[in-house]
């Protein structure tokens, strides 16, 4: 059975929020309910092919397409009892922004359709009238330019079957915000930021944000969760632990050391091989201490005997 979907009708309560001014009367300059429509009826549905019908409702008609559904891999992929679009009628309101109807709401939104608009983007087309004279059609595949007399009328947004609807609640919500009706969200100036700043717990907030924010710092090769999958990203406070950490354990080894180096610096003979021998395990168990902690695939007495060699050679090529 063709039912509305949920964002739709979210947004459907939105307009008649704010564009019905009488509730419960059908009044001219109203958005009644009547006039608000999603899911098709009898007429629709005599016609076997509209977005305003689900699959249930939807039928093949002889030499011709399903225009629907065929035209259009987003509409077969996203087929189902859910209709997919939304007419909107005649209405007039007045704000503290002006006087407004159902044809500046057309020329607002084929603008946006026109300029590539992201909330737009789920839209196949909107047929509508600018002056309520003549039917124009927008639509995205190119496919047709006009429609019959009664969107003179209303106005018809069909979404591509796959759309969830959430967009249509952003274009209602923006069209409100745009005549005054809703607020506009707020936008903070540089000289708000910088007062909230002098707030602690501002602070406080955006430090916390900042220091566990993942996805966006690789992690050192290698790394990996407690449970043994790779953790390829790490937090700011993660990464700075890990530097701090290991900075201070090179602290460390380099007093350690500056130490062994000074005391046989004050022997009569320095012998290169008791010098490689007192740094490479120094710098070794620094280098094993950086890695990350799954690397098996060297060892400090690999690291040691590899070091105590270059430190050998180079000490007997100094001699020599």
């Amino acid at each position: 059975m063709t039912a509305a979907k949920p964002h739709h009708l979210t947004a459907r309560r939105l307009l008649l929020d704010h564009l019905d001014v009488h509730p419960g009367k059908t009044v001219g300059n109203d958005l009644d309910p009547l006039e608000l429509g999603l899911v098709g009826d009898t007429a629709h549905q005599a016609g076997g092919d509209s977005y305003h019908l689900g699959k249930d409702k939807i039928r093949a008609r002889a030499g011709r397409d399903r225009y629907s559904v065929d035209e259009s891999p987003r509409d077969q992929r996203g087929l189902s009892d859910y209709a997919s679009a939304m007419d909107i009628g005649t209405f007039k309101v007045t704000t503290g922004r002006g006087v407004f109807d159902l044809y500046d709401f057309n020329a607002w939104l084929i603008a946006l359709c026109k300029a590539g608009d992201p909330d737009t983007a789920d839209l196949r087309e909107v047929i509508y009238s600018p002056d309520g004279r003549t039917v124009k059609r927008w639509d995205r595949l190119g496919r047709r330019m006009s429609g019959d007399t009664s969107h003179l009328t209303h106005t018809h947004l069909s979404e591509h079957r796959d759309a969830d609807g959430h967009r249509m609640v952003r274009l209602a919500t923006r069209w409100l915000q745009h005549i005054g009706k809703i607020p506009e969200e707020d936008d903070v100036t540089k000289a708000e930021f910088l007062a909230l700043l002098k707030d602690k717990d501002v602070r406080v907030a955006l430090a916390s944000a900042l220091l566990t924010a993942d996805g966006l710092i690789p992690g050192p090769p290698g790394s990996v969760n407690a449970d043994g999958t790779p953790n390829t990203h790490w937090t700011l406070a993660s990464y700075a632990q890990w530097t701090y950490r290991h900075a201070d354990s090179a602290r460390l080894l380099a007093d350690t050391a500056l130490k062994a180096i000074t005391a046989l610096a004050q022997q009569d003979h320095i012998d290169e091989q008791a010098l490689a021998a007192a740094i490479a395990p120094l710098v070794a168990q620094g280098v094993v201490a950086a890695l990350p902690a799954d690397r098996d695939d060297i060892t400090t007495a690999e690291l040691e005997q590899a070091l105590a060699g270059v430190f050998a050679r180079l000490g007997q090529q100094s001699g020599a």
